[in-house]
């Protein structure tokens, strides 16, 4: 066993107020504590995500971010936990700090378990911090007391936790009180009289009981027969229904029916002679299973079943270094229509240098069991078997009749198998664009571990917004399942249902287009590879594409497992070409690197390992092609049984839809125009900003809604808002913080204020000074080494990069592209390409320092040996960051030591 320190690869930072003993645990595990968030920092602690600095380590610098329970679980494991588990984010009981009374113990431990690996603490003491009492009765000393500062602690039964796992979603405290409990005697109430006497003797059929009886054995009779038939095709459907209560009358139901089919088909065995006694042993089991079957089918529910053991899958992270559970995956493109953020961190680099291409994929034969390996193209052509619960009206339309052409000697040739026709909603349907979604009825999965719970609520707005549907629950309403991967049971159960299966890609792009599509490129469809990928070890890069297709490009190289580089080297495996021509094309062709078209990318996230064979097929080298992105669905037909139907509008909700229409036209009648074509200032206009003499606000730092606040108070006061830091004359933040708001605005703004001066500008009715009002915040100011003012200063005297130049390597943290911002807003200018060592060398200024200033990182290094060989310095990214912070060129404290 290692004697090792437990956290000697661990640099971490501190965000908020974290326990003392934490901070010990960290240091005495040979950790190292950074003063400020960098591209160093390998942790950051935090348990509030509403911290300012929380959102910077998330989305400016990209770091994994956990709560201290991980290090205080890490400790008692005696080994670092997975970092997924113990995000501050996206966790449903977040801030919940619970005390339980009046429960037993085991309830108790089952509460703190749920609560606390979901986000919340318990505590035995019911004090000030407590946020939640959790009790079974509504009295008890702590009960009393929480009921004196029901302001602050909410009162609940244990339902409520258990309630709130369930549907994933936070419950309302105030249906959850202990004083809505009833207890049994409550509940039974004594008959208001006694009960009638039991007539022994069968009353006298009524014509009405006739007719109710001839009217149950009809329905009887066809329960009996669609029995029989589900069991001898083995065709039961397993949707997740609401289930039949199960009550004495469905069971006495199953039993007489399981009776009755076992009865048939032993007499059917039989040859028509009468059926065993019903006292025969085998008979009475055979009996007793079958009505169990039966039963199990009426209450929605089946006999569980032994199924093949699938690989874990992790939990996902936004944190570039961390293996997601998910299939990794790079963030999403901007979606316009949606607003999905990014939401699939790219896979943490493997150790060791990829092997290429060509060194591992020269074999005659692919391992058959490999994992995310598709099956041969006989198995996977296998059309899936019809539906017959679909509704005639849902059913596909009867092959189409191929007349057989004869050949010269007068035989019948062999019939040739028409493609597949893939539908969106019924051509008969004219649906306006604007409804694209109309008729839809999602249900998301894993998307909820991936994106958070708070985008999953934007996704189903902008959803209803377009006339879909999100369903909370999987049920045979559903017509679409949004999901990233094959790797849930819902995603099996609606293959078998033959439900469409998309990814938010798909949904993006159906927005953008107006247009409801069959899925038409592999990213469409949800990533069939597990926590094992077939291109683990491959260095991909890529040329000759720009913008969604670029990113695309990038998502599907990380589908796969390979990493990208957004520069080429005789190490590379492939190159990903979009044209024949440029400089990488030209280099690859001179390197005999392997040069291949989207199509290699797209069969290989499909699964079809073939194309790693060497040597390539030529239709992965043909280049420049219209429609590159295009999948071939034929080889997709599992996943596209569902899309031969078209789908079909109800009249019922194109009622609801005219209806809605027609109010919005008379809102717009009233209201002269609708709002979205009511102009507006272009506050983000520069010459606009140049002419006036109102104070231009930028916030960062604050909640959103606090935000809309300030800023209606900026607008009824004559000031202007703005979200571009670089036209902006005030700055408004709650702390010294290091976001890309504040990274920039310093260089340009003349005022740093708290919030307390939009609050006296609003008391007096009018913008007031700003001297009282400045931002100072003593213990950040010591832990960066500034002092802000000072920094305002010196910005307002000589901007600080003014006749500088930049060069910044592709894998830099933060961003080249924000990077670039905040050396612009500083006076610096950024050049495209790489200089050689002749400017770095020469171009300086009359005190010797540089002015050609290369930016890296520790994966690029190896890029830069030629500058590394004669002693040229390069530097981090933190001589840009805590340049602007402090306004000064640090020459020598974040230069790269590669000695």
């Amino acid at each position: 066993m290692s004697d090792d320190p437990l956290f000697k690869d661990v640099t971490y930072y501190i965000v908020g107020d974290i326990d003392q003993k934490v901070i010990s645990l960290l240091n005495d595990g040979g950790a190292k504590k950074d003063s400020y968030l960098s591209e160093m920092v390998s942790h950051v602690i935090a348990d509030d995500c509403t911290q300012s600095e929380y959102s910077e380590a998330r989305e400016l610098f990209e770091l994994p971010v956990v709560t201290s329970d991980w290090v205080r679980l890490s400790v008692a494991c005696k080994k670092q936990l997975n970092l997924e588990l113990f995000s501050p984010e996206d966790v449903i009981f977040s801030g919940v700090v619970a005390c339980c009374s009046e429960l037993t113990l085991e309830d108790t431990n089952a509460l703190w378990a749920m609560l606390t690996t979901n986000g919340g603490k318990c505590q035995q003491n019911l004090d000030k911090q407590c946020t939640h009492l959790i009790t079974g009765n509504s009295h008890g000393a702590k009960y009393e007391e929480a009921l004196k500062h029901e302001a602050t602690i909410k009162i609940v039964c244990p339902d409520w936790v258990t309630d709130t796992l369930e549907k994933k979603e936070r419950q309302d405290e105030s249906l959850y009180h202990p004083k809505l409990l009833k207890s049994p005697t409550d509940l039974a109430t004594p008959p208001s009289t006694p009960p009638p006497a039991i007539n022994t003797t069968p009353p006298e059929p009524t014509p009405m009981d006739v007719e109710q009886q001839e009217e149950q054995a009809k329905q009887q009779a066809k329960q009996k027969l669609k029995a029989q038939a589900l069991q001898q095709h083995g065709r039961i459907h397993q949707k997740q229904e609401v289930a039949v209560s199960r009550s004495p009358a469905n069971q006495v139901i199953a039993q007489q029916l399981a009776a009755a089919v076992l009865e048939k088909r032993l007499a059917a065995e039989e040859g028509g002679h009468k059926a065993r006694p019903s006292t025969s042993p085998v008979t009475a089991n055979a009996k007793q299973a079958l009505a169990q079957m039966v039963s199990s089918r009426l209450q929605g529910t089946r006999p569980r079943q032994k199924s093949p053991a699938r690989p874990a899958m992790p939990h996902l992270s936004r944190s570039p270094g961390a293996v997601p559970t998910m299939p990794q995956m790079l963030p999403i493109p901007n979606m316009p229509q949606m607003g999905l953020p990014s939401f699939l961190p790219p896979e943490m680099q493997r150790p060791g240098m990829p092997r290429p291409l060509r060194n591992i994929t020269n074999r005659t034969e692919l391992p058959g069991n490999m994992p995310g390996m598709m099956p041969n193209s006989i198995k996977t052509n296998q059309r899936m078997p019809f539906n017959p619960a679909l509704p005639p009206s849902h059913r596909p339309p009867p092959p189409r009749y191929v007349p057989p052409s004869m050949s010269q000697q007068g035989q019948i040739r062999p019939s040739i198998s028409m493609p597949a026709t893939y539908w969106g909603h019924d051509p008969s349907d004219n649906l306006p664009p604007e409804m694209c979604l109309l008729g839809c009825v999602f249900y998301i999965t894993d998307y909820v571990k991936i994106v958070g719970q708070s985008e999953i609520d934007k996704w189903k707005k902008v959803i209803e917004q377009h006339g879909g549907q999100v369903d909370n629950a999987y049920s045979n309403r559903v017509t679409h399942l949004l999901c990233a991967t094959q790797h849930t049971d819902v995603f099996h159960i609606a293959l078998k249902d033959q439900r469409r299966v998309v990814t938010a890609f798909w949904l993006n792009d159906v927005l953008v287009k107006k247009k409801m599509l069959p899925p038409y490129q592999a990213l469409h469809l949800p990533i069939i590879y597990g926590e094992n990928k077939p291109c683990s070890n491959q260095l991909l890069c890529v040329t000759n594409f720009d913008g969604d297709e670029r990113l695309r490009v990038k998502q599907m190289i990380h589908a796969i497992g390979a990493k990208y580089t957004g520069y080429m080297t005789h190490g590379n495996s492939a190159i990903i070409c979009g044209r024949p021509n440029g400089t990488k094309y030209d280099k690859a062709s001179e390197w005999k690197i392997p040069v291949v078209n989207v199509q290699w990318l797209s069969d290989l996230v499909l699964g079809h390992l073939e194309a790693l064979k060497l040597p390539l097929n030529p239709k992965y080298r043909v280049l420049g092609q219209e429609n590159q992105f295009n999948l071939d669905l034929s080889k997709v037909f599992h996943l596209m049984v569902g899309w031969q139907v078209p789908l079909k509008i109800q009249k019922e909700t194109w009622k609801k839809v005219k209806r809605n229409q027609e109010n919005e036209k008379q809102k717009e009648d009233v209201d002269g125009e609708p709002d979205l074509k009511k102009q507006k200032l272009s506050i983000e206009d520069p010459s606009v900003i140049q002419n006036t003499t109102q104070p231009v606000i930028i916030f960062t730092g604050f909640p959103k809604g606090q935000v809309r606040k300030f800023q209606t108070v900026v607008s009824q006061l004559g000031g202007i808002s703005t979200e571009n830091p670089r036209l902006c004359t005030h700055l408004v933040a709650p702390s010294l913080s290091r976001t890309m708001k504040f990274f920039v605005a310093i260089n340009v703004c003349k005022h740093v204020v708290t919030g307390d001066w939009i609050e006296a500008c609003l008391a007096q009715g009018a913008f007031v000074d700003e001297t009282p009002y400045k931002l100072k915040d003593e213990v950040t100011e010591k832990t960066m080494n500034c002092v802000l003012e000072d920094s305002l200063k010196r910005a307002q005297t000589k901007k600080l990069f003014e006749g500088m130049s930049f060069y910044i390597s592709p894998s830099v943290s933060p961003p080249s592209s924000d990077l670039e911002k905040i050396v612009e807003a500083a006076g610096g200018q950024i050049l495209k390409q790489r200089p050689n060592t002749q400017i770095f060398t020469e171009h300086k200024d009359e005190n010797g320092n540089m002015k050609t200033v290369m930016i890296t990182c520790e994966n690029d290094v190896m890029l830069y040996k030629d500058l590394i060989a004669k002693d040229i310095a390069i530097f981090n990214a933190e001589f840009i960051l805590s340049g602007v912070m402090r306004q000064t060129v640090d020459f020598k404290s974040y230069q790269i030591d590669v000695h």
